[in-house]
């Protein structure tokens, strides 16, 4: 049997996930209730920004199956946000430390339960974090986003190593997903010049139909996430794939 957590269904690339996934039991992690005519096998709500909240609820996500020898268990870790898109010189302390919430704290949190509940389980066990090419590459007005994302790409590579003592080891890895067609290209699009001067470049994207649609990216993460050669890169991108 293959489980799937995946967080962040609501919209976007999560929910394009749900339906590359639809014939395994999915466990859908989101704020909110997700509009979807697929069985979710179990659905939790949790606020990632209330971090209190969610390190309770992760036991409790991560309990919710009971997983045999043999299995698949796969973790996602889709959410994330771009907010703020602000110089440095126009961020305030909170929105960047919600991103951090968001971006780094949240899949650190997630992967941490995911260990303490199927270390032992000889399974086949593999984390896919959603990371970006901001992570690599800065861009004005993006401060947030491309620290935290960096941020979770080494969270990844740590917890990798750490990985390789387990009898039954846990591989993980990192997935960059190129510029999706989602609301989150909607809220850079809407940003203000002055903080985001690559604004236009981003309007042309929409314009020229260069953003890849969610189920394509969905699909490549599937084949990565479920290839036989999975965690022997630590992290792959779309562009490798299309």
């Amino acid at each position: 049997m293959r489980y799937v957590f995946i967080t962040g269904t609501t919209r976007g690339l999560g929910h394009a996930l749900l339906d590359i996934f639809r014939e395994d039991c999915i466990i859908s992690i989101s704020r909110s209730k997700v509009e979807t005519d697929i069985e979710l096998y179990r659905e939790f709500h949790v606020d990632f920004l209330d971090e209190q909240a969610l390190e309770e609820k992760v036991p409790e996500i991560f309990n919710s199956i009971q997983p045999e020898k043999g299995d698949e268990i796969y973790l996602i870790n889709n959410a994330g946000t771009v907010n703020p898109v602000k110089s440095i010189a126009n961020m305030d302390a909170q929105s960047f430390m919600d991103s951090y919430k968001i971006n780094v704290l949240a899949p650190a949190l997630l992967m941490k339960g995911y260990v303490n509940a199927f270390s032992d389980l000889q399974a086949a066990k593999r984390i896919l974090t959603v990371s970006s090419g901001a992570a690599l590459n800065p861009m004005e007005g993006w401060a947030a986003y491309c620290s935290s994302k960096a941020a979770v790409n080494m969270v990844s590579d740590v917890l990798r190593q750490e990985m390789d003592r387990l009898d039954y080891p846990i591989f993980t890895a990192t997935y960059r997903p190129g510029v999706i067609d989602t609301d989150m290209q909607g809220e850079i699009r809407s940003a203000d010049p002055d903080d985001f001067p690559d604004l236009e470049t981003f309007k042309k994207y929409k314009e020229s139909n260069r953003l890849y649609p969610p189920k394509v990216v969905a699909y490549v993460a599937q084949r990565i996430i479920t290839s036989d050669n999975f965690g022997f890169s630590e992290s792959y991108s779309i562009s490798d794939f299309l």
